[in-house]
């Protein structure tokens, strides 16, 4: 067989292969676009703001008052775990919905209650510091969300860890 014969052979199987191989990958977009297609979007900021920790924007405002923002723990052995409730009031004439509560770092755990706290009803935030791999002044935050204006709430706890 001729080389012109064969190089031209050659040239003709890989466009051939070329083109089978971009219709393929266009047929897989165009399914995948469909896909999409038929699956609505979801903005969880704005339906479900709890996963978010983001109060919802169009709730009622209400008002949350603590009995203390601040806790000493005093001074801890390093490893020492230990606990302290912040109770508080809803003020408000809404009811209080609590959307998140965080520490600023891993060692420092909040409970806080998921359901709304009526109008003039109390509750409470649980916090545990563990001082595991701590020493010295410790300075810890929790950021409480709600409805209320502002949306954000900071209490802090502190001690003083010893080896």
């Amino acid at each position: 067989m001729n080389d012109n014969i064969k190089t031209l052979s050659l040239v003709v199987i890989t466009i051939s292969v070329f083109i089978m191989t971009v219709i393929d990958i266009l047929t897989l977009v165009e399914k995948r676009n469909q896909n999409q297609m038929a699956i609505p979007h979801i903005n969880l900021n704005e339906r479900v703001p709890a996963l978010t920790g983001n109060a919802d924007k169009d709730a009622p405002k209400s008002t949350i008052s603590f009995e203390e923002m601040k806790y000493d723990f005093g001074n801890l052995k390093e490893g020492d775990i230990v606990d302290h409730t912040f109770l508080f009031k809803n003020n408000g004439s809404n009811p209080l919905i609590i959307t998140n509560a965080i520490g600023s770092c891993g060692c420092t755990v909040p409970t806080y209650p998921k359901e709304p706290i009526a109008p003039g009803e109390a509750g409470k935030i649980e916090v545990q510091f563990n001082s595991a791999g701590r020493q010295g002044l410790q300075n810890k935050t929790i950021t409480i969300t709600a409805n209320t204006d502002p949306a954000s709430t900071v209490l802090t706890i502190t001690s003083n860890v010893s080896k």
